[in-house]
């Protein structure tokens, strides 16, 4: 499992980064080539002036109108030199010093660019070779662009600043419209929720168009899965009513026989009748299957006391629950949960039937169900036979048996508990206790 947003916000650096990597490359590369044309220009301008400025005097030799030139080559170390070649004469800058300077051999009509690094200064330096007066002049001009270099450091150290300033500012800006997109996501499982507790279908139109497809598939996988349930659920009930004619015929059988076989093929029987009537009741209480949904009392619960109440006519059902309570749990198993409970207590009662749900917020937070009956109830010694782990129930107390067995199945995968003891009324009080699911 991953993170969508990671991912993406992942990639985005990754890409900024080597973006503005390259930008950076190709911006000091820029800037080192105009600062370095910029120069030349100058030092070519100044090769110019030099020319102008230079005169052959009646004696053969050269010298220079120094009241043409720029001072920062009169003064020592400036950072600006010039040195002229005509034939065995050298003319230098003051600025030189005594630094020595290797002329390049140029012939009439070329000119040379190059750098070099001469102690804390690097060098620019411009040569060019003229002809004047018929002869050959080699003018040779320098210029320390170290200062012009820190600035240029300077500049991109900002520049690196201004980029990875963005580069967050990016960042926060694609965290804030993945969130923004990402919002109707966060309405998914609330609107799963809701279609799992009160069977609401999702609302493509508050949806991404991107997941529509995701949504889609899941509604055809629940009402697949509500269709598969509900058509094993009617192959159940119909294999037991096809069931009861064949019974009906061996219990016709059954009664031509001898006594000793007779007993014996009735207790078979009536087995075979009790798993009947039990698949018969379940179908008839659960109804229409709605796997994973939540139990919805207001909803769920008074349909199945008229279906109690259209079995058992003459019984009063009193139902005691808060409005609007839900319960967490999976509504076709807490249906046959308590529509066996109440089945049972309706069998056995005389006409009263009380049925209590309450939601603890306790040490141990979950639900509580009493079911209770004004029948005759059960002995002390039949009451402990029922709690007694491992005895099956449908099988350990007369009257008290048929669907209890389910009950405590269904409990115990919920992993909750199912106790009995002595109702008020004077008959028996089932009590449930379901954990909320973690």
């Amino acid at each position: 499992m991953y993170s969508l947003k990671g991912y993406l916000t992942r990639n985005l650096l990754i890409t900024l980064t080597f973006a503005m990597v390259l930008l950076l490359y190709f911006l000091y590369q820029g800037i080192q080539i105009l600062t370095q044309d910029f120069v030349a220009s100058r030092l070519q301008h100044d090769a110019d002036s030099l020319i102008s400025a230079l005169n052959n005097n009646p004696d053969g030799t050269w010298a220079l109108t120094t009241d043409r030139l720029p001072n920062v080559y009169h003064r020592v170390n400036s950072g600006h030199y010039f040195a002229i070649q005509i034939g065995e004469q050298t003319l230098r800058s003051r600025s030189l010093f005594d630094h020595n300077v290797n002329m390049p051999k140029l012939a009439a009509g070329e000119h040379h660019q190059a750098t070099e690094f001469i102690g804390k200064e690097h060098w620019l330096m411009f040569s060019q070779a003229v002809i004047k007066d018929d002869q050959l002049v080699t003018l040779w001009v320098t210029e320390d662009i170290s200062e012009l270099e820190q600035t240029q450091i300077h500049f991109l150290a900002f520049a690196s600043a201004a980029v990875l300033l963005t580069i967050v500012i990016l960042l926060l800006a694609q965290y804030q419209l993945l969130k923004r997109g990402f919002k109707p996501l966060e309405q998914m499982p609330e609107a799963i929720r809701q279609m799992r507790t009160q069977g609401q279908e999702i609302n493509p139109d508050q949806m991404p168009s991107e997941i529509i497809p995701l949504i889609e598939e899941i509604d055809r996988l629940v009402n697949q899965l509500g269709q598969r349930v509900q058509r094993s659920r009617n192959a159940l009930g119909n294999l037991a009513h096809e069931m009861k004619r064949p019974l009906q015929g061996l219990q016709s059988y059954l009664e031509s026989l001898p006594p000793e076989q007779r007993n014996e093929g009735s207790k078979v029987l009536a087995n075979l009748h009790h798993i009947i009537e039990r698949e018969l009741k379940r179908t008839k209480i659960v109804g229409m299957s709605t796997p994973g949904r939540y139990t919805v009392l207001d909803d769920d619960l008074a349909p199945l006391i008229q279906v109690m109440q259209r079995i058992y006519p003459d019984r009063i059902i009193h139902s005691h629950y808060a409005s609007g309570l839900v319960m967490p749990f999976d509504r076709d198993d807490l249906l046959e949960l308590l529509g066996n409970l109440l089945d049972n207590a309706c069998k056995h009662s005389r006409k009263n039937i009380e049925i209590r749900i309450v939601h603890q917020t306790a040490a141990t937070a979950g639900y509580g169900i009493i079911v209770s009956d004004d029948g005759e109830g059960v002995s002390d010694a039949a009451l402990s036979i029922i709690i007694e782990r491992g005895i099956r129930l449908d099988e350990s107390i007369q009257g008290h048996g048929l669907g209890l067995s389910i009950c405590k199945d269904i409990v115990d995968s919920y992993q909750g508990e199912l106790s009995f003891s002595h109702a008020k009324q004077g008959g028996l009080e089932a009590s449930v206790f379901l954990p909320i699911p973690s």
